[in-house]
């Protein structure tokens, strides 16, 4: 059975342009990171992110804690990529790359409130991803067109930014996740599927190399459990959508387990309860959500929701 499911995984492909990195071969088609986002707000409500295929920005939120969704309200600009994280006061901040590559943010002007006009990075993405530190610092993670894989981070909490730095190896794809002591972990899948992961080795902390897990995805989305157990999701070439989490808090992996349905994009992030909540959006651009009905325990089937976003 874990042979077959492992054999049923498979892959993905997407670009930051700094000084001196490598340029994207023009004739290979870009692909970029997800189209989906989530995190939670400071009262403990989420809020959802989602970019279509015209590259407009919506965005909509629990109603209650863990209760009703709003419906989509539209930001200005125009992103094909998104990743969102909270920040050490509670302000949600959103991040994404344009169909040119080029990187903004914009983040609540207070917690759970209006928010801020775009502001720009320099560089260029195509894949990206947030996480926050243990001391509150948001740190974002990004892959470019060559596959290269970059990081940058807040000098302090809700300040400004360092410059870019190289990690070795390359991705296409790229998620984060703090595990319960602090130390962010990144994820990633590169162009032939292969997917890894690499973690701070201490909180705020240097870097461990990278390790690989068995199988192969398209996408990668991570979330922690109420006990602190990181759990990572991803779908595969077909549409197939797979999840594992760690044995224990911080430590080993169990197996793949398949969900029903068939997903190309995927985020996920966890209620004010502790039960983690999965939203994708399939091939024909419609998205789906589905949450566990109790902590760490079984799942809800699928619901749909209105709307089309970038399959």
């Amino acid at each position: 059975m874990a042979a077959a499911v492992v054999g049923a995984l498979l892959a993905a492909a997407p670009g930051l342009a700094l000084p001196g990195s490598a340029a994207a071969d023009p004739r290979s088609a870009t692909v970029f990171g997800s189209s989906i986002a989530a995190a939670r707000n400071a009262d403990g409500r989420l809020e959802l992110f989602g970019t279509n295929s015209g590259d407009a920005i919506y965005h909509r939120w629990q109603t209650s804690i863990g209760g009703a969704w709003s419906g989509w309200a539209q930001f200005d600009g125009a992103l094909r990529a998104v990743a969102s994280e909270t920040n050490a006061d509670g302000r949600v901040e959103l991040f994404g790359v344009n169909g040119a590559g080029s990187i903004y943010h914009r983040w609540q002007t207070s917690p759970g409130g209006g928010w801020s006009g775009w502001a720009q990075f320099d560089g260029a993405l195509t894949s990206i991803a947030a996480a926050r530190n243990a001391d509150g610092r948001l740190e974002i993670f990004g892959a470019n067109s060559a596959g290269n894989i970059y990081h940058r981070w807040q000098t302090s909490p809700g300040g400004g930014w360092s410059g870019w730095a190289q990690f070795d190896g390359g991705l296409t794809q790229v998620a984060a996740e703090t595990n319960a002591d602090g130390r962010v972990e990144l994820f990633g899948v590169n162009s032939a599927g292969s997917i890894y992961h690499r973690w701070q080795t201490y909180p705020g902390g240097g870097w461990s190399g990278w390790e690989q897990f068995d199988g192969g995805l398209s996408s990668i989305a991570a979330a922690r459990n109420a006990d602190g157990r990181l759990e990572i999701f991803g779908t595969n070439s077909a549409g197939g959508i797979y999840h594992r989490s760690q044995n224990s808090i911080g430590g080993s992996w169990g197996p793949w387990a398949q969900f029903d349905g068939g997903l190309s994009q995927v985020a996920a992030e966890t209620n004010a309860d502790g039960r983690i909540e999965l939203f994708g959006v399939n091939s024909a651009g419609y998205p789906y959500h589905r949450w566990q009905t109790s902590v760490s325990g079984g799942w809800s089937g699928w619901v749909l929701f209105d709307g089309l976003l970038r399959g």
